[in-house]
């Protein structure tokens, strides 16, 4: 991952985060509770170009995945990220975006 989209991320609240098998995503953690969210390109792995298709997905704190919605690149999901101030705006957005894109 190039350091220009890592800061790009960073603004957004993202870190990196590994998971099994020493892979590294981006990720964050969302709630008291532990739920948290990694976003990934198409393939499962680190996106490497803002324009390039993400995929947020979003998991309970036992690690369960709930659902997970998918964006055109990097710049779409920026929009709705942060069009919101908290949390649960933020993720009603992007399950807004989810069902009007039918993009899961």
């Amino acid at each position: 991952m190039s350091n220009s989209l890592l800061a790009f991320y960073e603004t957004l609240g993202f870190e990196e985060t590994e998971i099994e098998d020493g892979l590294v995503i981006l990720g964050i953690e969302l709630t008291p509770e532990g739920n948290y969210a990694l976003l990934t390109d198409t393939e499962g792995t680190m996106p490497q170009k803002l324009d390039q298709a993400v995929i947020f997905a979003y998991y309970s704190p036992e690690d369960a995945f709930l659902w997970s919605a998918s964006f055109k690149n990097s710049t779409v999901f920026k929009e709705i990220w942060t069009k919101s101030s908290t949390t649960e705006d933020k993720l009603a957005a992007i399950t807004n975006h989810r069902h009007a894109n039918e993009v899961f």
